[in-house]
């Protein structure tokens, strides 16, 4: 699948109780071709075992976009932090967004 037919989608995880499901849903979606950026808001990432941690450098591998307004999950884990303002400009083009 070329490039600009690609479809976008936006996972926005703000239950600290979803983080799971939704880089699952990430990792699903990129695997069928679509191009996702995955949000983390309000809450720094707890319990990151071993799985999520692999989960989460598979995403980065197949070109998933990670973005956090928690300063600690940019630091931590390797996300790019953003502001509210910054994480909705980029929402608002995506084809699809799903919340957690």
């Amino acid at each position: 699948m070329s490039e600009p037919s690609m479809k976008r989608a936006a996972i926005i995880i703000k239950d600290l109780q979803q983080q799971y499901e939704g880089l699952r849903t990430s990792v699903g979606l990129m695997l069928e071709g679509m191009r996702v950026q995955m949000f983390v808001l309000h809450h720094e990432i707890e319990d990151m075992d071993e799985a999520y941690r692999d989960n989460m450098a598979f995403l980065d591998e197949i070109g998933g976009v990670r973005f956090s307004n928690n300063s600690e999950n940019a630091e931590k884990y390797g996300f790019t932090h953003v502001t509210i303002a910054q994480a909705a400009e980029k929402i608002q083009h995506a084809d699809i967004v799903i919340p957690f």
